[in-house]
């Protein structure tokens, strides 16, 4: 199996990630790559020092997450190519478990495990392609948990722990565990998505040469959501709903961009509202209303303009 993890200004993070790997991977024969898109925090040195049994690929430029792991595949040489998060811990035997899951489906693309938060609690894992009624229901966030019901369903899916394995449209690519013969057939990511949404267009293609996507709830990893992508998160609003334009441009039409800003605009807006009146914590809530209410200004933009940091 090769592990590929791109990494951007985490280093403590991407230290504690890569001291769990060799625990999650036991009997198995693993290589790691990591590609570090130009860190000012050490992040390159502190792999030289302490894990100068792995190979690091310095890409001099922040490339963002496609053309990060695109960087790499030449390299990779297993069986398995596992793309990795450098917010993520792995639990023991994790990668073991999760191959085994995978040797099991003979047409399986990509198979992610349940996903944690740092509280030990479910965060998004997996998720549908994207629907104008995902956004025109989203304001009714009690019903998430019918994650197979057509109320519950979103773009990204949180899933219970006494949820069974199953199908879905795509994995996150927190942990993205692919055949490298899926990789061979379907081609590498789209480098055209800096950020986000590369994943979800992976697994589309990949649907549409009948492969299939898989949800393994016998496995568990960490994934401290939202640590890494923090560190610029203005930057990740707005990257975000760029690459979701992207997403419904080149999948489903240019025609259809339009319907997906305006019931972006509507879920965002009353989100927004909704969270600058609810009791309870306050400053939490003033938070998160106050990314609805970005969320929902971009929607009115003709096009959102993003540059990465540096």
């Amino acid at each position: 199996m090769t592990i590929i993890i791109v990494n951007w200004n985490t280093r403590e993070l991407l230290h504690d990630c890569l001291s769990s790997l060799e625990p999650a991977c036991p009997g198995l024969d693993f290589e790691v790559i990591v590609v570090d898109n130009n860190s000012s925090d050490g992040s390159a040195e502190m792999v030289s020092t302490h894990f100068p049994h792995f190979k690091l690929i310095k890409s001099g430029a922040n490339l963002g997450f496609s053309k990060g792991n695109n960087l790499a595949f030449p390299e990779a040489t297993g069986r398995y190519i596992l793309l990795l998060n450098p917010d993520t811990v792995a639990t023991p035997a994790a990668f073991r478990k999760l191959i085994q899951f995978a040797d099991t489906k003979e047409n399986l693309a990509a198979v992610s495990p349940l996903l944690t938060d740092e509280r030990d609690n479910p965060t998004i894992t997996y998720g549908f392609f994207p629907s104008t009624r995902f956004h025109w229901l989203g304001f009714i966030d009690p019903l998430r948990w019918l994650s197979f019901s057509s109320l519950g369903k979103r773009v990204v899916q949180v899933p219970s722990r006494d949820q069974a394995s199953a199908k879905v449209d795509y994995v996150a690519g927190a942990c993205f565990l692919m055949p490298r013969e899926a990789l061979e057939a379907i081609g590498y990511l789209d480098e055209r998505f800096f950020m986000y949404f590369e994943e979800t267009d992976w697994c589309w293609r990949a649907q549409a040469e009948g492969k299939e996507i898989w949800y393994c709830a016998d496995v568990e990893i960490a994934h401290l959501e939202g640590r890494a992508a923090a560190l610029a998160s203005l930057f990740s609003i707005r990257q975000l709903q760029k690459s979701y334009r992207q997403f419904v441009a080149k999948n489903y039409g240019k025609d259809q961009v339009w319907k997906f800003r305006l019931a972006q605009y509507a879920e965002y807006s009353l989100k927004a509202v909704l969270r600058s009146l609810a009791l309870g914590n306050r400053e939490e809530n003033q938070a998160l209303a106050g990314v609805f209410r970005e969320r929902a200004r971009l929607q009115l933009m003709g096009e959102i303009k993003v540059e990465p940091p540096a």
